[in-house]
């Protein structure tokens, strides 16, 4: 008997991003912003293709992170229109096919000190919705009981998201691969598929799972929609959460399976009407602040990204600038592109630009990318304290402000504008850290 699965992943709802937004545009007007509002309509659209299908599914599996947050950088509870979202899609989609769908708890929307789940309360509101958290996981692993759901089909063995770092502090890894494999073992002749969300950098992926004989395995977590083993996939995310997810294909699985054969994946795409851009431009040896803020509008130019204001298409932008050139500071390039930013997204700007960010790379050093879009910082400076030294020697400053007084204001107020918290610049912080 074939079994069919529509299998979806990281659709992050509530994310929001900030840095470098145009002010006061709406995806539906005082409801969502612009960009946050993308994250809502490609969930609809998820549903809505999954609806389709022909044949039709007989599940559709979550693997993990409906929701963006909570999560350890933003402990705030799913914005309202998220979780509306969520009720709304679901239960149209459930009412209108009678197909079931599983949602497993991830690393996001979950609060990481509490033992309550979002996805209890949306459970609670959306007949045909299953649900697998944390803290069933925890139960289950306590009670030496599988955590899984039956289906006329198959049978789903569920994993949510399990810090490792928890299971090692606590002594109890092995124990908790002897529960995998005890636990959480196919018993029926029915197809089973296993369903987590890890990955293995973060050791957050359990390996005991691929040793169960599932006939498939469907993996969350990794916002790249790949095979990750024989029989084992991530669906990615359907979003772009972050700048550097426009290199990957977006969209879902669609997976074939007969009992102890190799699943059949199909992978369906989607296609996106808001361009996104994650470029570099070279700062050669003889630039100045004032001709990479002309590369930068020669490549806007060339990228036609002038043209009257479209919300659905208009673009985000994420620039490094790399490279070492004498005369040009840190500092002043920052203030030169917060400037043409102001200029890219003002209401009668030119452009069709919704968010316009970048970073400054002038160290031989390479660094790494921030893993978040939350925590990415606008720009680089390798040591702030320098460069607006340098700077300072280039103004006529009068002599009863102490160099070293002025540098401390200017630091202190670059880390707090880059930190994204409510810190605001006085006496006493500024002291901080002093004896």
């Amino acid at each position: 008997m074939t079994v069919r699965i529509a299998h979806i992943s990281d659709t992050h709802l509530g994310s929001r991003p900030r840095q470098g937004v145009k002010h006061n545009v709406w995806g539906e007007e005082m409801r969502s912003r612009l960009l946050e509002n993308d994250f809502y309509e490609r969930f609809a659209e998820l549903f809505d293709r999954i609806s389709e299908m022909d044949p039709p599914v007989d599940l559709v599996i979550h693997s993990g992170d409906l929701y963006n947050s909570p999560w350890e950088n933003n402990p705030s509870q799913p914005p309202v229109v998220a979780q509306e979202t969520a009720m709304r899609v679901l239960k149209d989609f459930i009412d209108k096919t009678g197909i079931p769908v599983l949602i497993l708890e991830g690393n996001h929307g979950l609060y990481r000190s509490l033992d309550v789940s979002l996805l209890d309360t949306l459970k609670m509101a959306v007949a045909g919705l299953d649900v697998a958290t944390q803290v069933d996981l925890k139960r289950a692993f306590s009670d030496n009981t599988p955590l899984m759901f039956s289906y006329d089909k198959l049978d789903v063995f569920c994993f949510p998201f399990m810090d490792h770092a928890v299971l090692t502090s606590t002594g109890l890894v092995g124990d908790f691969n002897e529960w995998i494999s005890t636990s959480q073992s196919p018993s029926s002749s029915k197809v089973s598929v296993g369903v987590a969300h890890g990955m293995d950098i973060d050791r957050s992926l359990h390996t005991a799972i691929f040793e169960m004989g599932y006939d498939y395995i469907a993996l969350g977590h990794d916002h790249h929609l790949h095979k990750h083993s024989k029989n084992a996939w991530y669906a990615g995310s359907p979003e772009r959460w972050r700048f550097d997810e426009i290199r990957h294909e977006k969209g879902f699985l669609i997976v074939d399976m007969i009992s102890g054969a190799a699943p059949k994946v199909t992978p369906v795409h989607l296609e996106f009407e808001r361009s996104m851009f994650n470029e570099k431009i070279a700062i050669d040896p003889d630039d100045t602040e004032s001709t990479v803020i002309e590369k930068v509008e020669a490549w806007l130019e060339a990228n036609r990204l002038k043209g009257p204001w479209e919300p659905a298409s208009a673009s985000r932008i994420r620039l490094k600038l790399e490279g070492k050139a004498p005369r040009v500071s840190g500092f002043e390039l920052t203030m030169a592109l917060e400037t043409l930013r102001a200029k890219l997204l003002a209401a009668e700007s030119e452009y069709n630009i919704a968010q316009f960010v970048w970073e400054i790379r002038q160290a031989e050093t390479d660094h790494s990318p921030s893993a978040y879009p939350e925590i990415d910082s606008e720009f680089l400076i390798e040591d702030p304290e320098e460069d607006f030294r340098a700077y300072l020697e280039t103004l006529e400053v009068d002599e009863k402000y102490k160099e070293e007084t002025l540098t401390k204001i200017a630091v202190k107020a670059l880390r707090i504008s880059v930190s994204h918290n409510e810190e605001t610049l006085t006496l006493e912080n500024l002291s901080e850290g002093e004896d």
